[in-house]
């Protein structure tokens, strides 16, 4: 009798705890198109931005916000994680990094070439160099960058840590995840 009960608990329980067992994240699109996000959204980036005395007008907030939308349907990744990892990068502003990344996405032009060669993307009119100062086309190559190592690595903190590439890499995966989740919450999704 005593086996039976140990069997049947075990039966029992098991499903319930495999649920419990976390999953990989699910980083797909979702719409999140709503009145209090793009509020959010926009206090988000006129707080980063105006730390460094840069203006955001209303026409660049509804065009950066449509415009992450847009590619992160495009390439099927939730655009909070767009704005997690842009967040992170550069503030919202278009810079230049230590090491010759551009934009607020922080891409290099070799990556963005090979992005363009993967996904048949049409390469900049007046040259790679755009990126630095068209954020529509930084963050469209950027999150296609972010797609090509998640689709090449199924796991999001590894797709993360090589999108960073330098020694800290393991750090900036966890800011960014830190972010992403806190962004989450914050919206209560």
């Amino acid at each position: 009798m005593k086996k039976i009960t140990i069997l049947v608990l075990v039966l029992v329980l098991t499903p319930v705890f495999l649920s419990t067992i976390p999953t990989k994240k699910n980083i797909s699109f979702r719409e999140i198109n709503t009145i209090i996000v793009k509020e959010w959204f926009k206090d988000l980036v006129k707080s980063r931005r105006s730390s460094y005395k840069l203006k955001s007008d209303e026409e660049f907030l509804e065009d950066l916000w449509r415009t992450i939308n847009e590619v992160a349907r495009e390439t099927n990744i939730d655009p909070i994680l767009l704005v997690s990892v842009i967040d992170v990068e550069s503030d919202f502003r278009n810079v230049i990094g230590l090491y010759g990344e551009l934009g607020m996405m922080q891409i290099k032009k070799e990556t963005a070439r090979m992005v363009a060669n993967v996904y048949n993307l049409e390469p900049p009119e007046s040259g790679w160099t755009e990126l630095i100062w068209n954020y529509r086309l930084n963050i469209k190559y950027g999150a296609h960058y972010l797609k090509y190592l998640y689709n090449k690595f199924k796991d999001l903190r590894l797709a993360l840590e090589y999108y960073n590439g330098g020694n800290s890499r393991k750090a900036y995966a966890k800011k960014i995840l830190e972010t992403y989740e806190r962004f989450k919450r914050e919206l209560g999704i």
